[in-house]
């Protein structure tokens, strides 16, 4: 390692406090519910229980990885030496690959991974112990809270710079003899702050820079605006990791808003060679393009054939091999990465609050945010579009929140086969999207797959569309209806109107009053304030009541806004005050998470998504109640009589039928081919709302695979952005487990029923390979089931692959690089060479299941086998 000598000034910086401060919110004290003590290590050898004390390190653990739990006071791990009931836990050196040493919650209980041994309390001084069964007396939780143990996941921190491909850090490390449990500045002499990436940098010498949000010395500056650039281009990171990477500096994955901006990047990266995470990505299955962060996707820079298909291929790189244009590929590839740090954070436009409907508009037209709007349906071109709102003293609509879109969606009477016109187009700069009324972009919204600038890219136009109202670009000389917007009429303000069937105060929306709530109380006094209204804290049945109540807080300059759902009755599943069935969700990122909890409604960039809050906290709320003289028609629940296809089941209280699909494993698909399966035979993978539903499945497993393989379902955790979600847009209510299996590391998991007797959910890396289980609605036409590539390939007589003009040998057998290269080299060929993601998938698919290295001379490319070697089929070394 340059610049670290390690000489008497490195003894005397061992007793030196060098390290970053243990953050207090990643160490904690283990409580045990029932006995109220807490875990104590006395000695490597000696774990019990005494009564707890915050000043003791004796007492105070934390998560050094997804699964091994440390103590701070001996900088080693919680483990036991085998698995068997009495087996005596104990202090060991930390080995990530021990599964001695692996934890998982079970709600409240603490387990060995994979295994029904848990961590028993015992008697006071006792050394604790596992137990193969978790009793009542085995409640674990975070001493001085209600969260459990895994509430305080690990999170890995990437290295800049140094020798490791920006891997992640591990702790504990040893220098010099000594344990390090964070970042050290030992060695150094210009205060940065490092890591080992390995457990003994005394025997690898591998390591990096620790992030800093507050250090400019590994970031590019652009002299016309002040935005700083780090460009990371000898990491290996997949997207996911590289994104929180660039959080850890208080920065975001590179966005491109400008043309200016582009073109410095073109230049700064001139001489790189390699492809580069950028933050734009398709991650929300159920929208288009967008940039990570929320920053607005108005400039493209697509490489010509780019965004290609591909269902997987949902992050963007900038290749500097193609004039930094951008390319879309799986998030899991292993690549550099460019981040970006704003020199101040700037809001080009500040939209009125208050009370923003007290301006007039003309008839016909509705305010909303100190503007009026007004949708017309007679069809026109977007040019005849403009020019009609333009004499009306407005323009085309422009759309620059969360809030405004939800106004449209739910109070213009917007319907769900509407087509029409708005301001944002291309026709001055091409592949450069403005509002047609001069205002700053600041927001947008695609439909999936959108935006695409087909029709050879004359698609210069933006239509608002679908159920949700999302946006894409089209041709501009369609006649449809169009959304006009203007200022209000000058110098007249308009007196509040009040609908009879609500009280003063209340707004009307369908069939219900909605009241803002004005003072900041906890969920429990927000509830009781409603009742007192004859009201009750707001339920929320579909995206149009979501996207009213959106507008009607969202230009608050309150964060948080109570709504009636908690799971405060039972933790993991939350239920309306009402008792109504939940029917719709809108988690925000990270959402619902580990901790027990009350739901308020977000205001600002991500006005309208649901956080799981402490009950305790103060927020302002909504209260609803049924307007008076109206009645609800009843909405029927009944279920269809339609019979379900020959092969699929059901159940009498469901209105679905399930299939699981089983295959040979060269035939098995990743979690996007399955949900690609399932859509085109008229269905989608299977989301599980209920324990009838979760009978039928476990049923089916068992008559498919009795052996219990993993089968995927439709749960994902893809969106950095977005909370859980149903691949069908079902919402995510049922199960306390999945909190658990889904918050411990980054996003880019996706859910299977797990590969046990007991038949649990478990999520997994979504390009394994497994079967799946589809769903249809009763009563829906089945569909010819696609047919799959052949996965048949030739085979030489001594063991070779041919797949197209190469022919590759898959070694069973593990080796250095060096001898793997080698045994290639003499067989003519060479270490094989991944040249495109058809190329990568065909070595995927041959090697999954074997969970080793694989060689390649490709270091981006993250694959499991022992070694694999190329050759062209004339015998000429690739």
């Amino acid at each position: 390692m340059k610049n670290l000598t390690f000489s008497t000034v490195l003894v005397f910086l061992s007793f030196v406090h060098t390290a970053f401060q243990t953050l207090d919110k990643e160490v904690f004290l283990i409580f045990n519910e029932d006995t109220k003590f807490c875990l104590i290590a006395q000695s490597s050898e000696a774990v019990t229980t005494a009564a707890c004390k915050k000043s003791s390190d004796l007492q105070k653990f934390r998560w050094v990885s997804d699964h091994q739990l440390m103590s701070v006071a001996f900088a080693q791990c919680l483990g036991v030496p085998n698995k068997r009931n009495q087996a005596k836990i104990s202090l060991y050196p930390c080995n990530k690959k021990s599964e001695f040493q692996k934890w998982e919650c079970r709600n409240t209980a603490l387990a060995i991974q994979g295994e029904d041994l848990f961590l028993s309390a015992g008697k006071k001084k006792e050394n604790i112990v596992l137990k193969t069964r978790s009793e009542a007396k085995d409640k674990w939780k975070i001493y001085g809270t209600m969260d459990n143990l895994c509430s305080q996941s690990y999170e890995d921190i990437f290295t800049l710079l140094g020798n490791s491909n920006g891997a992640p850090c591990t702790f504990p490390f040893l220098l010099s003899g000594r344990w390090y449990t964070e970042c050290t500045d030992a060695g150094r002499s210009d205060g940065l702050f490092w890591c080992a990436t390995t457990p003994s940098f005394d025997e690898d010498h591998l390591f990096g820079f620790c992030p800093a949000a507050n250090i400019d010395r590994f970031w590019s500056t652009d002299p016309l605006t002040g935005t700083y650039y780090q460009i990371n281009h000898q990491s290996a990171l997949t997207w996911h990791q590289a994104r929180k990477s660039c959080q850890q500096q208080n920065a975001e994955l590179l966005s491109v808003m400008e043309i200016h901006e582009q073109i410095y990047l073109r230049d700064l990266i001139d001489s790189k060679r390699s492809s580069l995470w950028i933050g734009l990505n398709s991650l929300n299955l159920n929208s288009g393009w967008q940039w990570s962060g929320g920053f607005p996707f108005r400039y493209f820079n697509w490489a010509q054939g780019s965004p290609e298909p591909e269902s997987e291929k949902l992050c963007a790189v900038l290749n500097p091999r193609r004039d930094a244009k951008w390319e879309n590929q799986p998030c899991e590839l292993k690549l550099g990465y460019i981040c970006k740090k704003e020199k101040s954070t700037k809001d080009p436009l500040i939209l009125p609050s208050g009370d923003v409907e007290s301006v007039k508009c003309p008839e016909e037209w509705l305010p909303y945010g100190g503007h009026c709007f007004m949708v017309h349906r007679d069809p026109k071109e977007w040019r005849e579009a403009q020019i009609s709102c333009n004499e009306s003293n407005g323009d085309l609509a422009s759309i620059h929140n969360p809030e405004e879109h939800g106004f449209i969606l739910s109070q213009l009477g917007y319907r769900a086969v509407d087509e029409l016109w708005i301001g944002l187009n291309d026709l001055k700069i091409q592949m450069y999207f403005e509002w047609s009324d001069g205002t700053p972009v600041t927001y947008t919204k695609w439909l999936p797959g959108e935006p695409t600038h087909e029709v050879t890219g004359q698609e210069d136009c933006v239509i608002m569309a679908g159920k949700d109202g999302y946006w894409a670009d089209s041709a501009c000389d369609r006649k449809l209806g169009y959304i006009c917007r203007r200022d209000p009429l000058q110098g007249v303000s308009q007196t509040a109107k009040t609908d009879p069937a609500c009280l003063k105060g209340w707004e009307r929306y369908g069939f219900y009053c909605y009241l803002v709530g004005h003072t900041s109380v906890t969920f429990s006094e927000a509830k009781k304030t409603c009742e007192r209204s004859s009201g009750y804290l707001t339920s929320i049945a579909d995206r149009y009541e979501q996207a009213y109540l959106t507008s009607l807080i969202g230009l608050s300059s309150e964060k948080y806004f109570w709504i009636g759902l908690s799971d405060m009755e039972e933790q993991g599943i939350f239920k309306w005050v009402t008792g109504e069935g939940v029917l719709y969700t809108n988690w925000n990122a990270a959402m619902p998470g580990k901790k027990a909890g009350c739901v308020a409604l977000r205001t600002g960039n991500a006005a309208g998504l649901w956080d799981v809050q402490n009950c305790e906290v103060k927020a302002k709320f909504l209260c609803k109640k049924l307007a008076e003289k109206v009645t609800v028609p009843a909405v029927s629940e009944r279920v269809s009589d339609s019979k379900c296809p020959l092969g699929w089941d059901t159940s009498n209280s469901t209105n679905s039928c399930f299939r699981g699909f089983v295959r040979e494993e060269n035939q098995k698909k990743t979690w996007f081919e399955a949900r690609d399966f399932c859509r085109e035979i008229g269905g989608d993978l299977t989301a599980i709302r209920n324990e009838e539903e979760q009978t039928v499945i476990e049923n089916l497993i068992k008559k498919k695979s009795p052996s219990f393989q993993p089968f995927w379902i439709g749960l994902q955790c893809l969106d950095p952005d977005g909370g859980l979600s149903w691949s069908d847009g079902s919402p995510v209510n049922y199960k306390d487990e999945i909190r658990y299996y889904f918050y411990d590391t980054a996003f880019q998991d996706c859910g299977a029923i797990g590969e046990n007797p007991s038949l649990s959910w478990i999520k997994e890396h979504c390009e394994y390979s497994h079967n799946w289980i589809c769903e249809i609605k009763k009563g829906t036409p089945l569909k010819p089931e696609p047919l799959g590539p052949s996965t048949t390939y030739e085979v030489t007589e001594d063991g070779w692959i041919v797949k197209g003009d190469k022919q590759y040998f898959f070694s069973p057998e593990k080796t250095s690089m060096e001898k793997a290269r080698t045994f290639c080299r003499n067989n003519h060929g060479n270490l094989a060479t991944i040249g495109n993601n058809s190329e990568r998938k065909f070595v995927w698919k041959y090697v999954r299941g074997d969970f080793v290295v694989l060689y390649t001379t490709l270091l981006i490319y993250p694959l499991y086998i022992s070694s694999a070697c190329e050759v062209r089929k004339n015998g000429l070394a690739a």
